[in-house]
């Protein structure tokens, strides 16, 4: 029977919330922020009317009281929601199994249906995302939607469970595919899914179970210890403890008055008693659950248990993701933990600040970990004035003064450096000011700064030195707990494309409030962007900056030389201890330090900056301003030509071609026209060369020939 045969009047109606202010143009994390101002409306179950809500109305299956979006104002809920973004099932799959059910459904598409992301560098094929929406013949309770979430969890394995939450939304999907699904009564009405179905009801116990294996224990139960005359309540046990199982029959075994059980808690916080006798475990109720001494929470920022306190093998982080069910309950098995524990574990949100209480609280877990340094207490020590800084530095800690120096240069770059670190440590902020630091060699000291200097001081587990290339679009795991982050060789040689990308997410990392978190198989999610900055390279002009640039502070000391020709080398095996034995001083300086709150937030003047805003010109009428400037260096002729395995073998440190042109640019201004197309091919890769003469032309080169060298030679010369 198709929906020409019914009457317009006859057409169901479906209720549901919306919010005006959430559009397509906010992210899921912002409109997921809009929990006040829900609008309860509805539209008719046909086909258009269907299609227009789900493309153009964000939307909610349940009414809220005052349109507060929290889980206790859901009054009634007038559908489900089902969810499906795992691939299994499959569109095809789906409407296959379920083209003769006896009631009603509407299928359509989400945003991310069959795109192609991208996580952590990993390519993830396209899969099917997409919802059904199974509308009721009648509105139901919060508490009879959580009853039917067992059911269809167990049709439907890796459906995504927060759709049965109440109070979550469901972004609107403009370019939806869908499809809908009516079945109908023999008088032609169209019939929806019936909430007291008994299908639908959770399933009883198999009969012949064990009762013992149904009984709980409770905080208040008391439990018989190994002495045979003391008893304890539950509560006031704090260890592994024997005792006498208070569940079994003593009088039947071999040797009643010998212990044959232990209580213990287990990692959920959970009291669990195993009795020998029987090889059972009993379990503590699980609405008892003491949230203070589980390891285990759900995590409402992903919609998942997770666990702390976690080591990998490779000291990542002390948080772990559970990847799926599967492996939840493995660890429950492994663990003595009840799986069940899963519904009634305390729910907490994933959040990364400096200034709240590290670790599970009542509202949250905070993954920021205070170093030994920022536990210690500096309030005995007296204030030290920032104009006093690099004198106390130097008096105090002499290696770390030598190396510190010797990669800014001057005394009044390292005051503002000094002072930068301060404001962020003392305050437990993020500043609105990244460090570049570039060197003409390598070996000045710049490691050394990072990881055996700053690391110990701001957190080894929220401090990470990586290279240029995992400036990524995509924030991941390692991005969550980041409290400073330095980036090696931000420069990508030859590749302009690559170098704007960079420069544009290093503004927006630098001064972006939040961001966002991308795992493999969870869903996105926000947390403040506490991520502090210092690059690293031995380009002179590492990324592009603007004239008016407040972000960056640019410091390259021309003078810098390797740390093993410092007064203060004692030798490799002495460095890193002579560094160790300083830090504690070195950290009463950076915590006593009168910083300027100002001054870290606003970069700092100097040459190198000069020069790198010049180097972001026109790259063309720079290019030719630097050869009329016969400026060799600007042209990273090292770079492009690197020494050939024969001159690594004479030990020479630059080839012959590099020299060669290196003179002719610095004795006659000109670039001789044999190595014209390598030299731009270098500084223009994404422009054909012929095009590339022709721009450079309008700024005045252009070719000719000059007795150089060995005589008359065909050259580039700016005019």
């Amino acid at each position: 029977m198709k929906d020409d045969k019914i009457n317009e009047e006859a057409y169901k109606k479906l209720k549901y919330s919306y919010h005006p202010e959430i559009t397509f143009e906010l992210t899921k994390e912002e409109g997921g922020k809009k929990n006040k101002g829900w609008l309860l409306t509805e539209t008719n179950w046909k086909e258009e009317s269907l299609k227009e809500m789900v493309k153009t109305v964000s939307y909610l299956p349940s009414k809220l009281k005052h349109g507060h979006k929290i889980k206790k104002n859901v009054e009634e809920v007038y559908f489900l929601t089902l969810d499906f973004d795992k691939n299994d099932p499959t569109i095809e799959e789906f409407k296959k199994n379920w083209e003769k059910t006896q009631f009603s459904w509407f299928l359509h598409t989400t945003v991310n249906h069959q795109k192609t992301i991208s996580d952590e560098g990993e390519s993830i094929r396209a899969i099917d995302k997409f919802r059904v929406i199974v509308p009721l013949s009648r509105p139901i309770s919060l508490k009879e939607l959580d009853k039917m979430e067992e059911f269809w969890e167990e049709k439907f394995p890796l459906i995504d469970t927060t759709c049965f939450d109440g109070n979550r939304y469901f972004k609107m999907s403009p370019n939806a595919i869908t499809e809908l699904h009516n079945f109908y009564d023999i008088d032609g009405n169209v019939v929806f899914l019936n909430p007291d179905d008994e299908q639908l009801q959770v399933k009883k116990k198999k009969s012949g179970k064990s009762k013992k294996e149904e009984i709980t224990i409770s905080l208040d139960d008391e439990i018989l210890l190994e002495d045979e005359t003391t008893k304890i309540k539950v509560r006031d046990i704090t260890q592994k403890t024997r005792i006498f199982c208070p569940f079994c029959d003593h009088s039947t075994r071999t040797h009643p008055h010998t212990q044959n059980a232990f209580i213990d808690i287990n990692n959920a916080g959970q009291y669990y008693i195993f009795c020998s006798t029987e090889d059972t475990t009993y379990w503590q109720k699980n609405t008892e659950i003491d949230a203070a001494r589980s390891k285990l929470f759900w995590n409402t920022s992903i919609g998942a248990p997770s666990m702390i306190g976690f080591k990998s093998a490779n000291g990542d982080g002390s948080l772990y993701l559970f990847k799926n069910a599967a492996d939840f309950d493995n660890y429950c098995i492994q663990n003595h933990i009840n799986p069940n524990i899963r519904d009634y574990l305390p729910r907490r949100e994933i959040i990364f600040n400096p200034q709240r209480p590290e670790g599970l609280n009542d509202e949250f877990y905070n993954l920021f970990e205070d170093s030994e340094y920022l536990k210690k207490d500096y309030s005995t020590l007296l204030p030290l004035p920032l104009n006093q800084v690099i004198e106390e530095l130097q008096l105090r800690c002499k290696v770390i003064y030598e190396i510190l120096i010797n990669i800014f240069g001057e005394k009044k770059f390292l005051e503002r450096f000094l002072n930068w670190v301060a404001y962020i440590l003392q305050e437990r902020e993020k500043a609105y000011t990244a460090w570049l630091i570039t060197s003409k060699i390598q070996g000045t000291g710049k490691d050394l700064m990072f990881i055996r200097i700053l690391m110990p001081l701001f957190g080894e587990k929220q401090s990470q030195l990586m290279n240029g290339s995992r400036i990524a679009k995509n924030f991941n795991k390692i991005d969550m707990n980041c409290f400073l982050r330095g980036y090696n060789e931000v420069f990508s040689a030859g590749n302009v494309k690559e170098n704007l990308h960079r420069k544009e997410m290093l503004k927006d990392l630098i001064t972006a409030p939040y961001q966002s978190i991308e795992i493999k198989g969870v869903d996105t999610f926000q947390t403040f962007n506490f991520m502090n900055f210092i690059l690293f390279s031995n380009s002179q002009h590492p990324i592009i900056i603007d004239d008016e640039d407040r972000r960056f502070n640019v410091i390259r000391n021309e003078e810098a030389k390797k740390v093993s020709q410092l007064d203060i080398y004692r030798g490799l095996e002495y460095l890193e201890p002579d560094i160790e034995k300083e830090l504690p001083e070195f950290a009463n300086i950076i915590f006593t330090l009168d910083f300027d709150t100002e001054l870290a937030n606003i970069p700092i003047e100097s040459d190198a900056k000069d020069r790198l805003k010049s180097l972001s010109k026109d790259e063309y009428e720079e290019f030719a301003e630097r050869l009329k400037a016969m400026d060799a260096d600007y042209f990273l002729l090292d770079e492009i030509f690197p020494v050939t395995e024969k001159e690594k073998l004479l030990d020479q440190s630059r080839s012959e071609i590099a020299q060669m042109v290196i003179d002719t640019i610095t004795s006659d201004g000109v670039i001789p026209a044999r190595y014209m197309s390598r030299i731009c091919k270098y500084h223009f890769s994404h422009h054909h060369y012929k095009s590339i003469l022709e721009r450079l032309k309008l700024k005045g080169i252009e070719e000719t020939t000059k007795r150089i060298l060995t005589g008359p030679t065909k050259v580039y010369e700016c005019k």
